[in-house]
């Protein structure tokens, strides 16, 4: 899987259950406008359908993701938590030294790692292109992602841009 695919589904963690709320009141909203709104009911009914089944596929990416971290030592679900999740606050984060060299490598090996598990748990880069970029969230996270991505490499950030190379139009999808 493309690794910044993978990156989007990291720094989507810990806003999927927000997301997930954010489409129950879009739910919520198109059925009661039902009532005033003149298009046709199937068309309604359709906008509905596709805000559940959006919310479906990050019920699935969640707890996709949960099984690949639990594979993971602590010092590895540590390191991505202090890049991507940012749940606990900076000082709580003592064991993980972010100035060596090594550090750097073991985010980007994490990174890859990750990226491998979630293709073999069935999101892949065709998944991905094809049902979670037609979520807006998604392909704003990509352009930001993509966005950071070419700045690090400009600045001799990056020590590889495996798997990186290819992505897809943000603005042809969807």
């Amino acid at each position: 899987m493309n690794v910044l695919y993978a990156k989007c589904v990291l720094y989507s963690y810990s806003s999927l259950e927000a997301v997930m709320d954010q489409i129950d009141e879009l739910v919520e909203k198109k059925a009661l406008a039902s009532m005033s709104d003149t298009s046709p009911a199937y068309f309604q009914c359709e906008k509905i359908v596709l805000f559940t089944m959006q919310k479906d596929l990050l019920i699935e990416t969640k707890r996709t993701v949960d099984k690949i971290l639990e594979r993971l030592t602590d010092y590895e679900r540590e390191c991505l938590d202090y890049k991507y999740f940012k749940s606990k606050p900076k000082t709580e984060y003592v064991s993980i030294d972010t100035t060596c060299r090594s550090y750097f490598r073991k985010q980007i090996k994490l990174a890859e790692t990750f990226a491998d598990r979630l293709e073999r748990a069935g999101i892949d880069d065709n998944r991905f292109e094809n049902e979670f970029l037609k979520i807006d969230f998604f392909r704003e996270l990509l352009r930001r992602v993509y966005e950071y991505e070419n700045v690090c490499i400009k600045n001799g950030q990056s020590f590889r841009k495996k798997k990186t190379q290819k992505v897809v139009s943000i603005r042809k999808v969807g």
